[in-house]
């Protein structure tokens, strides 16, 4: 699974693209809150162009603007060949509110996904939350996340003096995406994007939070941000030794027959342990 997500804002797409592709581990082309409506004509003859360039070297999704907009239909239309083609992976919808929304969404984008998932849904209001579980388990959905300057403002959370966000009040929907993602079988996941691209420390600690949480990887706004958000979702080196030790344990285990097993510090391995130890190492390879 990727980690770092780079918005590329549509109508600079064939600026911005070669350099995003070259930086961050999955694109995503915003045709919703990076263009303003007067461009969004323009913007959508770019992004269609893609299917010139063929296939990217990284994950590519498009934000298209609200499922209810009239921008929505013109928008699918522009990016539907792309997903047929492979050229795009997932079709990003922004402010879903219900599982409702989804298969809307869904009827008019199916015809180029076929069965595959392929609908990344971003919860932005209380309402949103409050649904997040239905809208995880719609078809046609590939992952949740959140859109936390909507939400912020939805909810009327503060913001502190100098600028930087007050979390406190983000935490019931970051634990009910995260709960609602794997309870749906989908991947963990990704944060959304932190506001202020010269604020490197509060990056870091926002993405550690993140990580506290469940979260991997997240959305990022500039390519300047990606080092910092790799660094906090790796592994660490001291998380991946235990880890290896974890997996060679569990090799002799099943040589054993032996489900669990005490170790010499009083911690156990078991099933549990060993699925997430697997995981690190395979977050490690990526």
């Amino acid at each position: 699974m990727p980690t770092t997500w780079l918005y590329v804002p549509a109508p600079k797409v064939e600026t911005l693209l070669p350099k995003a592709v070259r930086g961050a581990d999955a694109v995503i082309i915003d045709l919703e809150d990076a263009t303003h409506p007067s461009q969004r004509e323009v913007a959508r003859e770019l992004v269609a162009g893609l299917a010139k360039a063929g296939s990217q070297p990284v994950p590519i999704a498009v934000r298209v603007n609200h499922v209810s907009s009239s921008d929505f239909v013109l928008d699918v239309a522009a990016v539907g060949p792309l997903l047929r083609a492979g050229i795009i992976q997932e079709i990003h919808l922004p402010k879903v509110e219900s599982g409702a929304d989804v298969a809307e969404a869904r009827l008019l984008t199916t015809a180029y996904a076929g069965d595959r998932p392929h609908l990344g849904c971003l919860i932005e209001s209380a309402r949103g939350v409050r649904y997040a579980h239905e809208i995880a388990e719609a078809p046609g959905v590939c992952g949740i996340s959140l859109g936390e300057a909507d939400l912020r403002a939805d909810l009327g959370l503060p913001r502190a003096v100098d600028g930087s966000a007050d979390d406190a009040g983000l935490l019931l929907a970051r634990l009910t995406t995260v709960q609602a993602s794997r309870a749906a079988g989908l991947p963990a996941p990704r944060g959304s994007a932190f506001a202020n691209v010269k604020d490197l420390d509060g990056l870091r600690a926002s993405c550690t939070e993140l990580r506290r949480l469940g979260f991997v990887g997240r959305s990022v706004i500039h390519p300047g941000q990606i080092p910092v958000v790799r660094e906090v979702f790796a592994p660490t080196s001291g998380e991946l030794a235990w880890a290896r030790s974890i997996a060679d344990r569990a090799a002799g285990m099943e040589v054993e027959g032996t489900a669990s097993v005490a170790l010499p510090d009083g911690s156990f391995i078991d099933p549990a342990i060993m699925r997430q130890a697997s995981d690190l190492i395979a977050r490690a390879s990526a």
